[in-house]
């Protein structure tokens, strides 16, 4: 009489095994719902050098780009490099050079679109050096919304020197 038969242990495990799939199927039903909703701006640093028709390069520049990779419109306002200390290297003028377009900010990014600004190595040690750093400095490129929500990229290791000596 004390023993369950098999059956009504068969069908109790069962039925746990159906409950918890359907409990993690609905969390992650609403984890992409959820996300869905959100506005999401991939930032992104690297480096871009001009080619020449006689093959020569120019001289580098660093390209912080910020992509929409969200299902909503978001309006990138700055695009820029933050330091250690949390202040904000941000260029002070656009389209350096022909062929290195800087999107006009504020600008409206659909799902996709990416907004992008150039800074020449020398301006990036020039103004590292004149804010008191040496050496390496750790910066991230950063993209901020109209909504005030800011996004970061990874980390740039930015050796002062090394800027200075690449853009002569």
């Amino acid at each position: 009489m004390g023993e369950l038969p098999l059956f009504t242990i068969v069908k109790d495990i069962l039925l746990f095994g159906i409950a918890a799939y359907g409990a993690l199927l609905s969390t992650f039903n609403w984890r992409q719902a959820k996300d869905r909703d959100r506005r999401k701006v991939l930032v992104k640093a690297g480096t871009t050098m001009l080619t020449y028709t006689n093959g020569q390069l120019g001289a580098p520049f660093a390209r912080i780009e910020g992509i929409n990779v969200g299902h909503r419109p978001v309006t990138i306002t700055t695009l820029a490099f933050e330091l250690p200390n949390k202040a904000r290297l941000v260029a002070t003028s656009l389209d350096n050079l022909t062929g290195m377009d800087d999107t006009r900010l504020p600008a409206k990014l659909s799902d996709g679109e990416s907004a992008r600004l150039h800074m020449s190595y020398a301006d990036i040690a020039g103004s590292l050096s004149r804010a008191g750093h040496t050496g390496k400095v750790k910066i991230f490129p950063v993209a901020d919304d109209s909504a005030g929500t800011s996004y970061r990229g990874d980390v740039w290791v930015v050796d002062i020197e090394e800027f200075r000596q690449m853009a002569l």
